[in-house]
């Protein structure tokens, strides 16, 4: 299944090329992201593990997520390999893409990729991943936007926790 969403974000591609670089920071911007850590031995490869809601079941996912290329500035490519460890029984395939593009003193984000799942995951149909993708990418822009609009711009993802603490 291929999908593609896009929004935008009221700060520069730059800035959002410099907190795209941070990717432990980026993933705690993901909706139902439990904990990211570095692969031992790869530089640009993470373990993830993830709870998200498909359709009528709750998911916890783990994965494996690589960089696989970089276009400074205007593309970050990754690969997701995982399985399901709770709730609907399956595993998943997936290859992305974040495109950037300056509009004004704004940039327009676009994610797009591709997902293959396989067991329960695979019967749950692309039309409930597909409005739960959505969901997922609007709640993403949302804390993004957050992330990068930290009363402290050198804050803006440097650590989530301690920008928020601040603002509050």
């Amino acid at each position: 299944m291929k999908y593609r969403h896009e929004f935008s974000v009221p700060e520069s591609t730059a800035t959002v090329w410099r907190f795209l670089e941070r990717p432990l920071d980026v993933a705690r911007c993901m909706p139902g992201v439990e904990s990211v850590e570095p692969l031992e031995g790869e530089a640009d490869g993470y373990s993830v593990r993830a709870t998200r809601k498909l359709g009528p079941m709750s998911t916890t996912f783990e994965a494996k997520v690589r960089i696989t290329g970089r276009v400074a500035a205007e593309r970050i490519e990754f690969t997701a390999t995982g399985k399901a460890v709770r709730g609907a029984v399956g595993n998943f395939r997936a290859r992305n893409a974040v495109t950037l593009v300056a509009e004004g003193t704004a940039t327009r984000i676009a994610v797009e990729g591709e997902v293959a799942l396989a067991g329960v995951l695979g019967s749950v149909g692309s039309a409930v991943i597909n409005k739960q993708a959505e969901k997922t990418t609007a709640e993403f822009a949302c804390n993004l936007e957050q992330a990068l609009s930290a009363a402290d711009p050198s804050l803006a993802g440097a650590g989530l926790e301690e920008a928020a603490g601040e603002r509050d």
